[in-house]
């Protein structure tokens, strides 16, 4: 297998997980992400529940209150869905009125507090305080709507609009698992884009670069938890480079490179589903169980 090559295309599949410099790196963060999300609420109605549920969850750890609330009636816009939120604790359904009532069509946004979502976030999000819920968000995004032609127009225009990004911007793309035995592979992205033409003869040589949680980046001559090898110069475009985990094994990818007199950086966090755990199924007061 070639060990380090350019690509043209950023594969369909990915999540940018960036970290700005400067305000102006902040928006263009918050653009893309944005691009990203419309798609898989498009799309939530047809997502299977567990891939969603999962997304949703990290998603709404990443929101305040009256974002989360515009999130929870953009997923809901196709359809009165009342199981969102119940795999992950946002809702009960013995919050929600029985469906021969004149509320019947009450959904978790509409039974949804400040006080009671601050509460939910303090009990079901602090125990994933030392990652990214938004980062965490867009990976499972791209799982969830992986093979579905819709949502993944929108994953194309975002990708492309990290592309876009002046310096260093970086973003893992999920993969199927290989085996037990070999874990798990995603493809960690390196993006260099030079910004002006004074800059461009000038190659970004990386510093730092290290792998966590057992990573390995199978890129020739990087040394054990290393990404790629000290001093490597990046060129313009887009390096990919093949990463295997432990199955279900979040992992945390950091680099950092000179250009110029200048640093740059970008940290990645790939989540493992345990995260983002999901809750077991449950009996209520209105004797129905979770559907997924």
């Amino acid at each position: 297998m070639k060990k380090e090559y350019v690509s043209a295309l950023t594969p369909i599949l990915s999540v940018a997980l960036i970290w700005g410099i400067l305000p102006g790196n902040v928006f263009a963060s918050e653009t893309c992400h944005s691009t990203l999300a419309s798609g898989f609420y498009d799309e939530y109605q047809r997502i299977a529940p567990p891939l969603r549920d999962r997304a949703m969850y990290a998603e709404l750890c990443a929101l305040k209150y009256e974002d989360a609330q515009k999130a929870i009636k953009r997923a809901q816009q196709f359809g009165k869905d009342k199981s969102l939120g119940l795999t992950y604790g946002l809702v009960n359904l013995d919050d929600l009125p029985p469906d021969n009532s004149p509320d019947s069509d009450s959904t978790p946004a509409d039974t949804m507090s400040d006080m009671r979502f601050g509460q939910w976030k303090g009990g079901y999000c602090a125990q994933n305080a030392t990652l990214d819920p938004s980062q965490a968000a867009e990976f499972f995004m791209q799982r969830a709507v992986a093979g579905n032609s819709d949502a993944s127009r929108a994953v194309q225009n975002w990708s492309a609009c990290l592309r876009k990004r002046p310096g260093l911007t970086c973003w893992a793309t999920p993969a199927k698992v290989s085996s037990e035995e070999q874990g798990e592979e995603f493809v960690l992205n390196v993006n260099w884009a030079s910004g002006g033409a004074s800059e461009s003869q000038v190659q970004p040589e990386v510093e730092y670069s290290y792998l966590t949680r057992g990573g390995v980046a199978r890129f020739e001559g990087a040394a054990a938890s290393r990404i790629l090898p000290d001093r490597y110069k990046l060129k313009a475009g887009t390096l990919q480079i093949p990463v295997t985990r432990p199955a279900d094994r979040g992992v945390f990818a950091t680099l950092k490179v000179s250009h110029a007199g200048t640093e740059h950086s970008c940290k990645v966090f790939v989540p493992g589903d345990r995260d983002f755990s999901l809750s077991e199924p449950f009996i209520n007061r209105l004797k129905l169980k979770y559907p997924g």
